[in-house]
């Protein structure tokens, strides 16, 4: 185990829905759960290559769960604040909030494992600016159309992850599939939570056309490292091409 430890690119919320992980009780949670309490995240598990791979991805991933965490924490809030009666979205948004938490936790026990390399920094600072110009919005709405179709592309990221070189049966790529589960829930309930706030299909349209080349930029700077694992960035990309369209 490395004995250095990250700092986070975004902190906790000050006002989690949930305070331990013990608390979060989806099924899917708890295979998760399941997964880090038999240490799959063990070096005897992974190839050089592979942890030098994912020692330059990982820290992508984190930023991107740490921050999913404030945005889903901080509406919330909001809503329970305001007069809107809306019970039903606090609770698909705190169970959302609760499941990114069990993700933070999962890839932190994973790279607690891995080397330190580098440009581990720069990475972060990296993936920090693009989720920060994600939350420059006009409005809450707008904000949430951003988040479904990040979530879009977090889900298919999570399915090349799956179905890469390390092959279906390899730890981290079981983690990858079942993080990938709860992506594909949480696109339902931002995209929801959109339409709720107002959203319409053209929103959705243009948000993507915006959010797509950004994200591929950021993640464009390790593209040797997915490469390694047999992830081709354009290929993805192409996937994801029609999603909102």
């Amino acid at each position: 185990m490395n004995d250095i430890s990250l700092n986070r690119c975004f902190a906790s919320p000050l006002e989690p829905s949930v305070s331990s992980i013990l608390d979060c009780s989806g099924a899917n949670s708890q295979r998760i759960r399941n997964w880090m309490a038999n240490r799959y995240n063990s070096a005897i598990y992974y190839c050089e290559e592979e942890r030098e791979s994912l020692a330059h991805l990982i820290p992508l991933l984190l930023c991107g769960e740490q921050s999913a965490q404030l945005v889903f924490n901080n509406e919330i809030q909001r809503l329970c604040a305001s007069d809107e009666e809306a019970s039903s979205a606090i609770l698909s948004l705190k169970e959302v909030e609760a499941e990114e938490l069990v993700h933070d936790l999962a890839l932190q026990q994973v790279q607690s494992e891995l080397p330190i390399v580098e440009q581990t920094i720069n990475i972060q600072r990296q993936a920090k600016r693009f989720y920060l110009q994600l939350g420059r919005v006009n409005s809450y709405c707008e904000h949430f159309v951003r988040i479904a179709i990040l979530d879009t592309c977090v889900t298919q990221i999570m399915h090349e992850f799956e179905h890469s070189k390390l092959g279906k049966g390899h730890p981290f790529a079981f983690l990858c599939g079942l993080i990938k589960k709860d992506e594909a829930k949480h696109v339902y309930v931002a995209k929801h939570h959109a339409q709720y706030l107002g959203a319409d299909r053209t929103m959705f349209i243009a948000e993507h056309e915006m959010v797509l080349p950004k994200l591929y930029t950021l993640l464009s700077s390790q593209s040797a490292h997915f490469e390694a694992l047999g992830i081709e960035l354009t290929q993805l990309f192409n996937k994801l091409e029609d999603k909102w369209a």
